[in-house]
């Protein structure tokens, strides 16, 4: 018995912590990608699952396309996000930890109201204001996370990273869209609303278990305390956040940039807005074939930008890879508006829906990459917020109006405009020197 109880005293009086997603790569990338991964659900609902099942119940161009703009307007707001995440913390918990628990919290919440409400498909105000809901947590959770990968991703990382970080995200749309997809034929919104909660519910606990950097607290009642670098880099004041963001905006190299991302979006607004009533009521697809069809896409892109994303941009460097990819793009959208007219089967859809968001996918990380170099660690949230909330805003625009176009002077006009505007997108970036190497000296 003595032996027992000395054996008991010799015992850790804790367990050791896990490594904190600071010190060890492994974890760094584990929650990224998890966190990434959970914010492909609001953006499956919003931009394929529900959008294809209104279009398979009748609902105009116009209309998805409204739906669409409305659902993802929280992802222009990213600013307000990153000033609050910059100002205020509960420092023992790391710089950014406590607001993606609270943002995941928040989707789970929205999505369980969803299942209790269950609207139907005829309701598009008011699926559209619980999309609205889903994405504000959802860009909080975005904002936060992207906040940690300036603040703890080295350098050399930060390709890999974002390649991975988009990838997981692209992987999350896919499977959103796929199990949404099946569900919503047969109308069952509640189900997939409480599907999806317990997922987002389940992936959230296991990144709840890594700490941001050694010593702060796991949980708010955990033993713990503030990190040197979160007491040093959060802000304790409105003035000098709004400084550093507003520094960022004095060079014109940087809104040249910024509006080159603003146009780079507008092929995602035809993926988004327009190819669901293309394919639905056009090519006559059903609703959970367009969002099977989606979701495979997603997942092949997924693949292919987490592989090539590296490669390209040691090949070609980042540079010539961001123009190329420009340039691709704007040449598939001219190539739809010059077929369409001559359209038998569903056949050049598949080649140019696949070829675009493949090609998009890579050049947001591409773009996403270069804005992370460019961003000051003192106020990385609120910076890159902004250079992340103005193509999201962009996308939202243009999503509504090329509803509009399509439905006012069809999809092959639409196709047209999609590649001169990125056209034009490529000319901004390019005046602005995306890309450069940074020695030849990037402003921050």
């Amino acid at each position: 018995m003595l032996n027992s109880v000395r054996a008991i005293e010799s015992l850790p009086a804790t367990r050791p912590a896990l490594p904190s997603i600071a010190q060890h790569k492994l974890a760094r990338f584990a929650a990224i990608v998890i966190l990434y991964f959970m914010q492909g659900v609001p953006l499956g609902l919003s931009l394929v699952a529900i959008p294809a099942w209104l279009a398979a119940n009748g609902a105009s161009p116009t209309a998805v396309g409204v739906f669409v703009g409305t659902a993802m307007l929280p992802w222009s707001l990213k600013l307000v996000n990153g000033l609050l995440m910059d100002r205020f913390t509960f420092k023992p918990m790391g710089r950014r930890r406590s607001w993606i628990l609270l943002a995941q919290a928040g989707m789970v919440a929205v999505l369980i109201v969803m299942a209790t409400v269950a609207p139907g498909a005829s309701q598009v105000s008011l699926l559209a204001g619980l999309c609205f809901a889903l994405n504000i947590c959802a860009t909080f959770n975005d904002v936060a996370v992207d906040g940690m990968a300036v603040d703890l991703v080295p350098d050399e990382e930060r390709t890999a990273v974002n390649s991975f970080m988009f990838a997981s995200q692209a992987l999350g749309v896919s499977a959103t869209s796929f199990v949404a997809g099946q569900l919503l034929v047969s109308g069952n919104i509640a189900a997939m609303a409480l599907a999806l909660a317990g997922f987002v519910a389940l992936a959230s606990s296991f990144v709840a278990i890594f700490r941001e950097r050694p010593g702060e607290r796991l949980l708010p009642w955990s033993a713990g305390c503030a990190s040197p670098e979160c007491e040093e880099r959060q802000q304790s004041a409105w003035w000098p956040l709004i400084k550093g963001v507003m520094r960022s905006l004095a060079s014109p190299l940087v809104l040249l940039y910024l509006l080159g991302t603003a146009f780079s979006q507008a092929s995602w607004s035809f993926i988004d807005a327009v190819s669901p009533t293309l394919a639905v009521q056009h090519l006559g697809w059903g609703s959970d074939e367009f969002s099977s069809f989606s979701a495979l896409v997603s997942l092949l892109s997924a693949i292919f930008a987490a592989i090539l994303t590296p490669l390209v941009v040691r090949i070609v460097g980042l540079r010539g890879a961001i123009a190329g990819l420009f340039v691709f793009i704007a040449l598939s959208a001219f190539a739809g508006g010059v077929t369409f007219s001559s359209w038998q089967t569903d056949r050049i859809f598949l080649i140019l829906y696949s070829l675009q968001y493949g090609a998009g996918l890579l050049l947001n990380i591409l773009l996403i990459v270069w804005a992370m170099r460019i961003c000051n660690p003192a106020v990385a949230a609120s910076q890159f917020a902004l250079f992340m909330a103005v193509p999201n805003f962009s996308r939202s625009i243009f999503s509504g109006y090329s509803g509009m176009l399509a439905e006012s002077g069809g999809y092959g006009m639409t196709y047209y405009a999609v590649g001169a505007a990125t056209l034009v997108g490529l000319a901004l970036c390019v005046l602005g020197r995306v890309g450069r190497d940074l020695g030849e000296g990037a402003s921050r």
